[in-house]
């Protein structure tokens, strides 16, 4: 018996996910190739490696079982093609991000890995906002954009790297509808997140207004925890900070966003792009959920 990458890197995705059609968006399947290599997987091994829970799939203790072995397996796989990998060609990629993408795998996988492997591949990154990131892909001032968007907003070119609900995050304890207008802490007049709440307020006739207009996300945080007023963040979040939550009825509830993998119009095929968004597709894993991009 033999155990296939694609097959063992399907169930750990999906253990991550609990989805099949995130998943597939992950892996860019189809949700019947995905269901096809979990099939061949529990064929493969007797067991019943996955069960449905409500509208998802949760795996076994089998399913768990064989998912120890296989994350060992893929990171040691995925490990080794990253090294040896070759650099045929040499030049300049200029990459735009948010903060939260940039602060995980741009910065701690990709860029260290062209450092390592490539003298003549030369890496420009900038941090910027989500409106501005799209500006500069249209301008050319870009070649990749890391950024964020709902879900209903997502572009066919889009190469989808990850999911992530949005909450109404803000210090416990405080009541901020007692006395409005509710304050909103933003990363400035376009962040995406304070765009998307003040859409939603004002659609749900929530009397808000923007309190604060903060520079990067240790500087939310401090301002969310000592409780000065209320945001938009990633769910996951929630657990390292200590905030707590206020949703619908009283605030109105938040779409789910997508982190895309966006390319400037034209560069399809060029080897040098390809080779880069590769290597951001590879390392931007789910373990980086809860990261608040802006």
């Amino acid at each position: 018996m033999k155990f296939d990458i694609d097959s063992l890197r399907t169930l750990q995705t999906l253990a991550d996910t609990g989805n099949v059609q995130t998943t597939a968006d992950h892996l860019h399947l189809s949700r019947s190739a995905v269901s096809w290599k979990l099939k061949r997987l529990q064929e493969r091994t007797g067991c019943t490696l996955v069960r449905r829970e409500g509208r998802g799939l949760r795996l076994t203790d089998d399913g768990h079982e064989l998912l120890v072995y296989g994350r060992q397996i893929i990171d040691t796989h995925d490990a080794a093609v990253r090294r040896f990998t070759p650099i045929d060609t040499g030049g300049t990629v200029r990459v735009g991000a948010t903060e939260g993408a940039s602060a995980t795998p741009l910065l701690d996988t990709v860029a260290p890995w062209f450092r390592r492997h490539s003298a003549d591949v030369e890496l420009k990154i900038s941090l910027e906002q989500p409106a501005t990131l799209d500006e500069w892909l249209t301008d050319g001032r870009i070649d990749l954009a890391i950024t964020i968007t709902r879900e209903d907003d997502i572009d066919d070119p889009d190469i989808v790297l990850d999911r992530d609900d949005l909450v109404w995050a803000h210090s416990p304890g405080v009541d901020f509808l007692a006395s409005p207008p509710l304050p909103l802490v933003t990363w400035g007049p376009r962040c995406f997140f304070g765009t998307l709440a003040s859409q939603l307020l004002t659609t749900d006739g929530v009397d808000h207004t923007v309190s604060y207009e903060l520079p990067t996300i240790a500087a939310v945080r401090t301002a969310l925890t000592n409780g000065a007023g209320i945001a938009l963040l990633n769910r996951g979040v929630i657990g390292e900070t200590g905030l707590t939550t206020t949703g619908p009825p009283a605030l109105p509830e938040a779409p789910r966003v997508a982190y895309v993998l966006r390319r400037r119009p034209g560069t399809d095929g060029n080897p040098l792009h390809d080779l880069v968004a590769e290597q951001i597709q590879t390392s931007f894993r789910p373990q980086y959920n809860g990261a608040p991009h802006r």
